[in-house]
């Protein structure tokens, strides 16, 4: 096998880097830009979906051939290095699929279904099974309404809201997770509310609307993972159904995220 250059490899990873930023900087155009028709943001995120992969992929396979062609010669601070790299490229391929999703829930399908809830959370507590032991967290949902919507899209939803609790919950405090519905009325329309609350870290309730805003981060990188997407895709679902979302919380107290979607 040819040996890799450290000079080259370098090179390797600042011009695919480079090419990554250039193509997330695009998405991000076709996704704000309202009048970008459907058929554009899907073909842009087709392309955008192969090539910011595929640099990430290069990078991660060229960095460990690397690191076991000179892993008898490596520092500690060598190590340190790569590690580094490897940790960069781990957080762009999240930050990747979180965008590429965020922009197919740009698409708005055409036609609605039916949607059991109970059904779609049932199915999103069993993807989230090993997170959910992990933190040891107890989930209880209520009776939930059959809605009429898109499943694929309120599953993300769900899924993104309730991995929101498991990931900010206070190691201190057994983490609740308490999911719940009921009817409501605002401004003379009414709406199935369904409410996630959970009893975890919590924010100030001055950031209840930003928290929402595309990659808005409350906690620090340090001690939390997550691309600042997740609550964005979820806002972005509940605009398609016509609804919207309010979230409460103090710190220390957890957070209730309330959805209300619209009888239909």
């Amino acid at each position: 096998m040819t040996a890799i250059k450290m000079d080259d490899a370098v090179i390797l990873h600042f011009a695919d880097f480079t090419k990554l930023k250039y193509l997330e900087f695009e998405l991000l155009k076709k996704i704000a830009k309202p009048e970008t028709s459907n058929q554009n943001l899907e073909a842009f995120a087709h392309a955008a979906s192969h090539d910011l992969k595929e640099p990430v992929r290069k990078i991660r396979i060229f960095t460990d051939r690397l690191q076991m062609q000179l892993l008898d010669r490596l520092t500690e601070q060598d190590l340190t290095v790569f590690n580094k790299i490897t940790n960069a490229s781990h957080r762009m391929s999240g930050l990747i699929e979180d965008l590429l999703l965020y922009s197919k829930f740009s698409l708005v399908p055409l036609d609605k279904e039916p949607v059991d809830l109970n059904e779609n959370i049932n199915q999103v507590i069993e993807d989230l099974e090993v997170t959910i032991q992990e933190t040891n967290a107890t989930i209880t949902v209520g009776d939930l309404p059959v809605v009429s919507g898109y499943k694929r899209q309120l599953h993300q939803m769900f899924q993104n809201l309730i991995s929101n609790s498991l990931k900010y919950y206070n190691p201190e405090v057994p983490l609740r997770i308490h999911i719940s519905s009921r009817p409501s009325n605002e401004n003379g329309k009414k709406y199935h509310l369904i409410e996630v609350r959970d009893n975890g870290m919590g924010f100030e309730q001055q950031f209840a609307e930003k928290i929402f805003q595309l990659f808005t981060r409350l906690h620090g990188s340090s001690t939390h993972t997550g691309s600042g997407v997740g609550l964005s895709t979820v806002k972005k679902v509940i605009d398609n159904h016509k609804g919207s979302i309010k979230a409460e919380s103090k710190p220390g107290n957890g957070a209730s995220f309330k959805v209300f979607l619209p009888f239909e």
